[in-house]
């Protein structure tokens, strides 16, 4: 049994290191879709001439609204198979207690027989369920546990709430901010929800201070700094900030509210067995569409976006693919990513989408990039690295830390 509870460690020890190099898999995915969604978003605001921010976060959010489809189209199946479930498992349990206890007897009435002592039934009874406690499955017992944290759909909902307000905030913050201040100023501020990330996971227990970590954010804003700056001093034909104070201060704003809802879903789910991914999603896209439709006519009325549905064919079909690839799968497999990492991987991660559009810049439109860019990249990159090395070694002491409690508990 021992030796069994040692291999189940070391099964679920190496479970834990393939999960944690999905959820990199998941970031870098979520990395490629999103450069394509920036040239995709470039094209409609630029080309296409749609530069209405708000409707297109609107859109964007309300596509998770779909995923409510899929879990009312299933919900009828998944019951019938969750009650076959329950049914085949309280049977296999009451089979297996049967022959534990039925053996248990024999072997006492052999022992019996042998050592010519007769030992009471009610002893023999009573030691029953303890040596069947021998023969739990610890895997049995994590699951147990993952079912109990499982959020309840009031709970689901409320955190569904909760994320599509900061959610809509930091968009539209980012969004916005582009309309007062130049694009280097807004991109360099944003990069400062890494910081933001790793002070307030801090502070509710998410992250754990170190000063590897403070300095692979350190460098990677460094990074951000360098490219930003650099594209700014090749492209002095910009329109000037209209109202730099006001621009950055919506681009702070943005990385604030990003750091918040990313470490509030790793705070509450803690893992992505704890909630039901298409309901959360389903909820924050119901909850985008009746709460903040009022916004058009407000923004309408103060002029500052008036509401205009796309004009072409062409437009509807660029927003529905940026709605459906860019938000609808890259947001999910996101938070598969926060939840199977930590957020400040997946925030620092998140930069590697520059590197990644000079890199489409380079090839797509043949721009030719400096050696301050590369080298910003290659920062940007190093930083990444670093706090994947940090939280990696972080997970592998926690998790040794978990399983040896485990084996001491199974063994007890």
């Amino acid at each position: 049994m021992q030796n069994y509870n040692r291999g189940f460690s070391l099964k679920m020890f190496t479970n834990e290191r393939q999960r944690y190099a999905t959820g990199i898999i998941f970031l870098l995915g979520v990395v490629f879709i999103w450069v394509g969604s920036s040239f995709l978003m470039n094209n409609i605001f630029a080309g296409q001439d749609y530069n209405k921010p708000f409707a297109i976060t609107y859109i964007n959010t309300a596509s998770f609204s779909l995923y409510l489809l899929a879990f009312f189209l299933s919900k009828q199946k998944r019951s019938i198979d969750k009650q076959r479930i329950i049914d085949f498992s309280h049977a296999l349990y009451d089979t297996a207690s049967r022959s534990s206890v039925e053996s248990l007897s024999e072997h006492s009435a052999k022992s019996d027989e042998a050592m010519h002592i007769t030992v009471p039934t009610e002893q023999c009874v009573s030691t029953a369920p303890q040596r069947a406690h021998s023969h739990i499955d610890p895997h049995d017992l994590l699951l147990s546990t993952h079912n109990e944290q499982k959020l309840s759909n009031r709970e689901v909902a409320k955190l569904g709430l909760t994320f599509c307000i900061l959610w809509f905030a930091a968009n539209w913050s980012s969004n916005a901010s582009l309309a007062y201040t130049n694009v280097a100023s807004s991109t360099i501020l944003a990069s400062m929800s890494a910081f933001f990330t790793l002070c307030i996971g801090a502070l509710v227990g998410i992250e754990k201070l170190s000063f590897l970590k403070f300095i692979a954010v350190f460098v990677s804003i460094i990074g951000v700094f360098m490219i930003s700056r650099e594209g700014t001093l090749e492209t002095p034909d910009e329109s000037p900030a209209s109202n730099p104070l006001l621009g950055n201060f919506l681009a702070l704003l943005g990385a604030f509210f990003y750091g918040c809802y990313t470490v509030l879903l790793k705070l509450r789910i803690q893992n992505e067995s704890h909630v039901n991914m298409p309901l959360f999603f389903g909820f924050v896209g119901i909850f985008n569409i009746f709460l903040l439709w009022p916004f058009f006519w407000i923004l309408d009325w103060f002029q500052i976006e008036c509401f205009q549905l796309p004009p072409s064919n062409t437009l509807w079909i660029m927003i529905a693919t940026n709605a459906l690839v860019g938000t609808f799968l890259s947001d999910y497999l996101w938070l598969l990513a926060v939840l199977m990492t930590s957020p400040l991987v997946v925030t620092l991660g998140m930069s590697l989408t520059i590197p990644m559009s000079l890199i489409g810049d380079s090839v797509f439109k043949g721009i030719l990039m400096s050696n301050t860019y590369w080298f910003g990249a290659f920062i940007i990159l190093s930083g990444f690295l670093a706090v994947n090395f940090a939280a990696f070694k972080e997970n592998e002491k926690e998790n040794e830390q978990k399983y040896t409690l485990l084996n001491d508990d199974v063994v007890l």
